[in-house]
């Protein structure tokens, strides 16, 4: 049926793993778009540890409404056990607005660094 063609297409993109997946997904919108930034950083045994990314679009809305930006963290609620850092302001409209994301090893200070 249509649903398991999906998936299975869907699961052959991701062959390589869940981290080449996004790593390959973050390259090919930074083609797409010129002011896409990604950053990662890997173990010691080189699977990924770190991962920071924001559009085109959050660069411009973090010009124009980052006076107070927000971190936004929750804690291991995802399949890889890792907290999700939101960066988060308001816009003019009192609407929340991204301005970027990022996966995290942990949530210590010198996570924050690098």
């Amino acid at each position: 049926d249509l649903y398991n063609m999906m998936d299975f297409e869907r699961r052959q993109v991701v062959l390589d793993g869940d981290a080449q997946a996004a790593i390959s997904y973050m390259n090919a919108k930074a083609i797409v778009d010129s002011q896409f930034f990604c950053m990662f950083s890997v173990d010691e045994e080189n699977r990924l540890a770190n991962l920071f990314w924001r559009d085109s679009q959050s660069l411009h809305d973090y010009c124009c409404f980052g006076d107070v930006v927000i971190l936004d963290s929750t804690y291991k609620t995802n399949v890889y056990d890792k907290p999700l850092v939101v960066f988060v302001g308001v816009n003019n409209h009192n609407a929340t607005t991204v301005f970027g994301c990022a996966f995290l090893v942990d949530e210590t200070a010198d996570t924050y660094r690098w």
